[in-house]
């Protein structure tokens, strides 16, 4: 009897092992706080991060000069260049001179040209994005596609595969109110412009030389070079408003990240002109939010994330293979969900927004095996 008991006590089975999370996710920072611009569309982001916040109706209005962000970015996909290079040349033609001239008489932004000159594929970038010159955008528009209306096509086809839903293009300079989108499309289209090196160099530049121009062509976001803002592009027209699509580099806690972001449609007053207040806005929005940013530490490497616990000895701990602590701004939620289905190792998948990390996680030790006494004796 008593051997036909014990088998019993072994026959049977030993149990569920049981896997008891002991890590905590950070307590929620309070909501952001952010004073957005009064009569205006603005968007915010952090990258690496993803949408911060916007405000106004994110509706698809007129983006005037932002416009050429993506005309620069077309001409760099159908002629690469290097930060060191200065690219193919264009040749330009009569037709190029008497349009130069029709928008000096409209008053027009322009970058002089005179026939037969050639203007390598660098300086046309800059007379694009820091001199805004609508000519330019022509000529860059008749280099790439043979025409304005077919590099206009181009930008449509373009703006589709980023997954700009509401930016629609009419032409290459923005001067036609036709030319429309919101802030967090123009948001996107920054980052990724932003993304080309020589693209990033160009819109960083406070001002630059021309041509035949006796002075230098200043940029039109007179914040470049100041408080760390590295571009991205202006806009002004009587339809779009003052409009500004902002960049800034940050380090926090040791980690870069860049703020991006825009103010669209923008109304002047009788002191400040629309343009001068869509730049002030978004200097506040960059400021506001670098205050705000910090770093969050979630797990260290060697910390325990959870105890396998069972019924036969001590129980074993599930550590962090590496550290997590990144990046966020208040009113961000963090999420943690362990994936362990019984072997040497395992991951913690950790949410934060739009983001998610995987951080490996492994057994201190191995899980213990029964003993044959354990098996015997419980329950006695």
């Amino acid at each position: 009897m008593v051997v036909v008991a014990a088998g019993v006590q072994v026959a049977r089975p030993v149990g569920a092992v049981s896997v008891k999370t002991v890590l905590k996710p950070p307590a929620a920072a309070s909501a952001l706080h952010m004073a957005w611009p009064n009569g205006a569309e603005s968007y915010l982001a952090v990258s690496p991060g993803g949408t911060v916040g916007e405000a106004g109706p994110d509706q698809a209005i007129p983006v005037g000069s932002v416009t050429k962000m993506m005309t620069a970015y077309l001409l760099l996909k159908k002629y690469p260049l290097s930060v060191y290079g200065s690219g193919p040349s264009v040749t330009i033609t009569a037709k190029d001179v008497q349009e130069y001239q029709q928008d000096v008489k409209s008053q027009q932004s322009v970058a002089m040209v005179t026939e037969g000159e050639k203007i390598s594929e660098r300086k046309l970038l800059e007379g694009l994005l820091v001199a805004s010159g609508n000519n330019i955008a022509h000529i860059v528009a008749r280099w790439v596609s043979g025409s304005s209306a077919s590099f206009t096509q181009q930008m449509n086809q373009q703006a589709q595969a980023f997954g700009l839903t509401k930016t629609h293009f009419v032409g290459p300079s923005g001067l036609n109110p036709g030319n429309v989108s919101t802030p967090r499309d123009e948001t996107i289209l920054a980052e990724k412009a932003m993304a080309i090196p020589v693209f990033r160099e160009i819109v960083a530049m406070p001002q630059i030389s021309w041509p035949g121009g006796k002075t230098a062509i200043e940029n039109f976001n007179y914040l470049v070079g100041h408080d760390g803002i590295t571009g991205v592009k202006t806009g002004s027209t009587l339809y779009a408003g003052g409009c500004f699509v902002f960049s800034a580099p940050r380090t926090v806690g040791g980690q870069p990240v860049t703020i991006y972001g825009a103010v669209l449609g923008q109304q002047g007053t009788q002191t400040l002109s629309q343009l001068l207040i869509s730049l002030h806005d978004g200097e506040s929005l960059i400021n506001q939010l670098s205050a705000q940013l910090h770093t969050v530490p979630v797990v260290q490497k060697g910390e325990t994330v959870a105890d396998i616990e069972v019924p036969w000895g001590q129980s074993v701990s599930l550590v962090a293979g590496k550290s997590l602590a990144p990046i966020l701004w208040p009113g961000v939620k963090i999420h943690e969900t362990l994936h362990w289905a019984g072997a040497q190792t395992g991951t913690l998948e950790v949410t934060a927004g739009p983001r998610s990390w995987e951080i490996p996680v492994s057994l201190s030790a191995p899980v213990p095996k029964p003993s044959l006494t354990w098996r015997i004796k419980r329950g006695l």
